[in-house]
């Protein structure tokens, strides 16, 4: 079956639900934290599936299709390294931080060997 529109795909789906997430744990950060690292991690977390709703858009052109789902991988370590951080400055507890650190590792996974799929597909390196 072909995938018709980017919210079938699991890692769009997956994507926007830890957005979700990212922007609910913000809300319990006090406000005299860095309004600067909190707007990093914001941005980050949405721009994963951001990038892959570009990237979709982009389905019939691979090549494009592979740099999207790249910067979204880019993304999604990205705020890894923000929710590492948010632990490291104690703002959230380890069973937070360790809980989303490992779902956006899966995600990556995930779009890592979606984006490998697509370049053996279409022979691209």
């Amino acid at each position: 079956m072909l995938v018709k529109n980017v919210e079938e795909l699991i890692i769009h789906q997956i994507a926007t639900q830890l957005a979700t997430e990212v922007v609910d744990l913000i809300k319990h950060i006090p406000r005299y934290w860095n309004i600067n690292e909190c707007n990093q991690i914001l941005r980050s977390s949405s721009s994963v599936h951001a990038n892959i709703t570009e990237g979709f858009s982009h389905r019939f052109y691979p090549k494009q299709f592979i740099r999207y789902l790249s910067i979204a991988i880019g993304s999604s370590d990205e705020t890894k390294n923000h929710l590492e951080k948010l632990y490291k400055d104690k703002y959230i507890e380890i069973k937070i931080a360790q809980g989303l650190i490992k779902k956006y590792k899966n995600l990556s996974v995930r779009m890592v060997n979606f984006r490998n799929y697509l370049r053996k597909r279409h022979n691209i390196k």
